[in-house]
């Protein structure tokens, strides 16, 4: 948790370094109550910076496309570009700042509004265990990097439960094509026409046709 939340902290540099995000321990938004373009690296990195240059004036992207761009950096696992996009104002070193999105599988950024070089976007980060983050928060961009965030964490959702594959009850034949147990009143395939056999509630049912259709009639 704190890799992803770190992640979307980063993520969301605008929001999340402009202002405290108490509700997601360890994200860097939470480290940083109030960060600005003069934050600098933290020091003692325990690895080389980068050294991929900042976006220039001949690749102008502008704040909302500076955004995704950060996240389309995470997604692609190229953490040199992040760092220079933004990475850096969130208060850790660059090596512990690419560690923090290991348990991260996807970041997906919606913009929600611009204003100047003000940008409000709402972050779902899907986890390696197949929970979403919701974050959601303002990033302030200058010359194409950001250089402020304020983004809190505004939801969890828990992993997907896995798909269900209920056993048929046992004893019921014959079985549909899906491998469950027919029950009185459904079609029966042809080539089971005047056939018997047990249905789901353990009735005997039969084969028979009706109105020009087979379907299983319960025996008795």
């Amino acid at each position: 948790m704190r890799h992803l939340v770190r992640v979307f902290v980063i993520v969301l540099p605008a929001a999340a370094l402009a202002a405290g995000c108490t509700s997601a321990p360890g994200h860097p938004a939470a480290q940083a109550r109030s960060s600005s373009s003069a934050a600098q690296p933290a020091s003692g990195a325990a690895g080389p910076l980068p050294t991929t240059a900042a976006p220039t004036a001949s690749t102008h992207l502008g704040p909302a496309a500076t955004v995704r761009a950060y996240y389309r950096a995470i997604n692609n696992h190229n953490y040199a570009r992040a760092w220079h996009l933004g990475g850096r104002i969130t208060g850790s070193s660059y090596s512990a700042f690419a560690a923090g999105f290991q348990g991260t599988a996807h970041d997906k950024v919606s913009i929600l509004s611009v204003t100047g070089n003000v940008v409000t976007a709402r972050l779902a980060a899907r986890q390696t265990d197949g929970s979403v983050r919701t974050y959601q928060g303002t990033y302030w961009v200058t010359h194409d990097v950001i250089t402020r965030f304020d983004v809190a964490q505004s939801s969890a959702a828990p992993p997907p439960p896995p798909p269900s594959s209920a056993a048929p009850a046992p004893g019921c034949h014959p079985l549909t094509p899906s491998g469950h147990c027919y029950e009185p009143g459904e079609y029966c395939p042809t080539a089971d026409a005047g056939q018997t056999g047990v249905a789901g509630d353990g009735k005997t049912i039969v084969c028979v046709l009706e109105s020009g259709r087979y379907h299983w009639h319960p025996v008795g």
